[in-house]
């Protein structure tokens, strides 16, 4: 999931009209901190990208950044506290990402596996696992909806169909065994757990009243 260009996408997603030489300079400021903060992220320097994209994400609407792209900065800060475990505010960011980016989605017409929605979608997921509820994972990671939860997965597209699920905890999803075994080892094992069926009718019900 790590291959694609988050910076063009941030400019890209922006509705931004630039009016003067300041306006032009603010916005390519956001972009560029924002672009940093991508690249602290991969190598592993949580703190300063939050710093970071705490920052650009307080500044992009008044700058003039629309909606999607501000759901690309909370979707990426979701990420980073996540992996910090604040999974509360981690949570309540990407939920608020997810809303914009399935609608974007949908007006798009996009139908490829590794649309935004989903890439968002499996982050809440991901948070759910992290939280110790496969339950809420499996239900937020919808057929039709599931992507390979390995992130250093290198493939653009497959059938939701092709993906294999964890055969203890069910409720986390992968391209193949070379994926799984890799988040096995990375993210997954400390947070799988044998989900109960008596749990998932509950949550079941409690999805349809």
């Amino acid at each position: 999931m790590g291959t694609f260009n988050y910076t063009f996408q941030l400019m890209q997603a922006s509705g931004k009209t630039v009016t003067s030489s300041h306006d032009a300079a603010s916005y390519m400021d956001l972009v560029h901190r924002y672009n940093d903060a991508i690249g602290l992220m991969k190598i592993n320097r949580l703190h300063e990208a939050e710093i970071l994209l705490r920052d650009v994400l307080n500044r992009q609407s008044h700058a003039g950044f629309d909606e999607l792209a501000i759901a690309l900065t909370q979707n990426e800060l979701g990420r980073v506290l996540r992996h910090l475990g604040a999974l509360d505010e981690a949570l309540e960011l990407l939920t608020k990402a997810l809303e914009v980016r399935d609608r974007a989605d949908e007006a798009a017409g996009s139908c490829i596996a590794l649309r935004d929605g989903n890439l968002t979608r499996n982050e809440i997921a991901k948070v759910y696992e992290a939280m110790g509820d496969c339950t809420k994972a499996l239900a937020v990671r919808e057929p039709g909806k599931r992507i390979c939860s390995n992130e250093a997965c290198e493939a653009f597209d497959y059938l939701d169909g092709e993906l294999l699920a964890c055969s203890r905890c069910k409720c986390v999803f992968y391209c193949g065994k070379t994926c799984q075994r890799h988040d096995w080892k990375t993210r997954h094992k400390l947070l799988c757990q044998e989900v109960k069926m008596e749990k998932m009718l509950v949550w079941e019900w409690d999805q349809q009243v």
